[in-house]
């Protein structure tokens, strides 16, 4: 369902002025989200639920059976909105999924983009004398989706090499290439800022701001600001939509207000409930969102 985002409900969560501008934004599923509940173990059962929540699609995790999946959302009105997919900088012969090509042809003319998440054991996270490495690597792939019109995002995870918003900046800013971006990922946003004992407020208005050029998507969750358990963080990190005491209307307004319309991804890793009661919960939240 696409919320039509409200200046007035977001100004009157953040307390911040308020404005005029409203916009339309896809909502869709992580994959991991839709884990863990018998009914629901098949594409066509995923894609099922979702458009009976009024999601607008999925995430893909990995290339196993994508077309599957593809088709099961495209045979309810939704679309694949992501794939999830490895990049290995410590081996840069081969440092994707070798299936790769033949899911990009796949994917020809499709509004399907690839989040990239790079890791390595050689190089520690965010260590910029290692872009020499990970850059022309993405360059390659880059030119080889562009044929395609295929878009690549880089996707920040904590503790891998792109770790941070900062550093996915800062390496799409030196691939160069127009179909690579970024994804601003906020529970992996609320770690890194925990991490290195910053208010995850302090940074975030400039950020949006620069980061705009090459954003392609959100992810969001409910929240806690702060992890409660620090060797258990992401039960704080990642919560159902509506949970949790992290301002996620003053979030997503703020990116809003930088210029973002692209989609945005509803995080949903290691949650408890079954799919079909947290993903009700968090669409419930989402359209109060946008209530006047």
């Amino acid at each position: 369902m696409h919320l039509r985002l409200l200046a007035l409900i977001f100004g009157l969560l953040s307390g911040s002025q308020l404005w005029g501008q409203s916009i339309d934004l896809p909502f869709f599923v992580f994959n991991n989200g839709l884990l863990g509940e018998e009914a629901y173990a098949t594409p066509r059962a995923q894609a099922r639920l979702l458009a009976e929540l009024g999601y607008d699609g999925m995430e893909k995790n990995g290339l196993d059976g994508i077309f599957l999946v593809k088709d099961a959302l495209e045979n309810e009105g939704l679309k694949l909105y992501t794939v999830y997919v490895e990049i290995n900088l410590d081996q840069p012969e081969q440092p994707w999924d070798p299936r790769l090509p033949e899911v990009l042809s796949g994917l020809d003319g499709s509004e399907t983009m690839l989040w990239l998440y790079v890791r390595s054991q050689q190089y520690a996270p965010s260590t910029e004398e290692n872009d020499a490495i990970a850059v022309p690597i993405l360059q390659r792939l880059a030119d080889m989706a562009q044929p395609h019109g295929v878009r690549l995002m880089l996707y920040p995870h904590l503790y891998f090499w792109v770790e941070s918003p900062d550093d996915a900046l800062r390496v799409a800013r030196k691939v160069n290439r127009r179909n690579l971006g970024m994804t601003f990922n906020l529970c992996h946003y609320l770690a890194h800022e925990a991490a290195d004992g910053r208010d995850p407020w302090e940074r975030l208005p400039a950020l949006a701001e620069a980061c705009q050029p090459y954003l392609f998507a959100l992810s969001l969750n409910g929240a806690d600001p702060v992890a409660a358990d620090p060797a258990d963080i992401w039960t704080s990190y990642i919560q159902p939509l509506g949970q949790g005491r992290f301002e996620v209307g003053r979030f997503l307004q703020t990116f809003v207000t930088a210029g973002f319309a692209g989609p945005v991804g509803l995080q949903g890793y290691n949650l408890t409930d079954p799919p079909s009661a947290h993903l009700r919960q968090s669409m419930q939240a989402w359209q109060q969102l946008g209530r006047p």
